[in-house]
C-alpha cells in the first residue's frame, strides 16, 4: 500500500531550529545592548517572516487523507498566503520605518491569517473513497502530530502579531494582557491533542 503521507524534508526541522536559535540570539543581543532597538526589531521581524514563510511552505505537505481533495485545496491556499505574507514581512522588516515595523508587519500577518482562516472555514470537508482514517495507523498519528506542530507554530505567530499590535496601540500593558489569552489558547490546543503524540510514538 502506498504511504499517503508526504514526509517533510529533514532540512525543514533544521531550518526551524536555526530560526529559533537566531531569535534567541537577537533577544540576548538586544538585552545586553549589543545591538540597538531598531536593529533588534528588524532582525526579529525578519525571523518571524521567515517562520511564516516556512510554515506556509510545509503546511500543504501535511495534508491528511481524510478529505484530502477539499482540505488539501484549503491548505494549499493557506500555504500560498502564508508564503507571500512571509516574504512581505521580511520586506517590511528590512525597509519599513523603524518606529512602524512592528505595526506594519502585524497588519500583514494578521491579514494573512484572516484570509487563510476565512477560506478554510468555507472549505467543505469530505472523506475521499479509500482514504485511510486518522488514527488507523501509526503513520496517520505521526502525520497528525506533525500537522499539529505546524499549527502550534502558526498559532504562536498569530498571537505574536496580535501582541505587536497591542504594544503599538496601548503599550506594554496591552501586550501583557494579550499574552494571557495566548498562553491559555496554546496550552489548551496542546493539551487537547496530547493523545496524538502518544499514538505517534507507538
Amino acid at each position: 500500500m502506498t504511504d499517503p503521507f508526504k514526509r517533510p524534508s529533514p532540512v525543514t526541522a533544521g531550518f526551524a531550529i536555526i530560526l529559533i536559535a537566531a531569535l534567541i540570539a537577537v533577544i540576548l543581543a538586544a538585552g545586553f545592548d549589543l545591538i540597538d532597538r531598531i536593529m533588534a526589531k528588524r532582525l526579529a521581524c525578519t525571523i518571524f517572516g521567515l517562520m511564516l514563510l516556512g510554515a506556509g511552505n510545509i503546511l500543504p505537505k501535511l495534508v491528511m487523507p481524510v478529505g484530502a481533495g477539499s482540505v488539501g485545496a484549503g491548505d494549499r491556499f493557506a500555504g500560498a498566503v502564508f508564503v507571500l505574507a512571509g516574504i512581505a514581512c521580511v520586506i517590511v522588516a528590512l525597509f519599513a520605518p523603524g518606529d512602524q515595523i512592528l505595526l506594519i508587519e502585524s497588519v500583514v500577518g494578521i491579514s494573512a491569517f484572516a484570509l487563510a482562516g476565512l477560506n478554510w472555514s468555507l472549505t467543505k470537508r469530505r472523506i475521499l473513497p479509500g482514504a485511510a482514517m486518522p488514527g488507523d495507523s501509526r503513520a496517520a498519528s505521526q502525520a497528525r502530530a506533525k500537522r499539529l506542530a505546524v499549527i502550534l507554530i502558526l498559532n504562536g505567530l498569530f498571537w505574536t502579531f496580535l501582541i505587536f499590535v497591542a504594544d503599538s496601540l496601548w503599550g506594554d500593558a496591552g501586550a501583557r494582557w494579550t499574552l494571557v489569552p495566548f498562553m491559555i489558547v496554546n496550552g489548551l490546543l496542546a493539551i487537547s491533542q496530547h493523545k496524538l503524540y502518544r499514538a505517534a510514538r507507538g
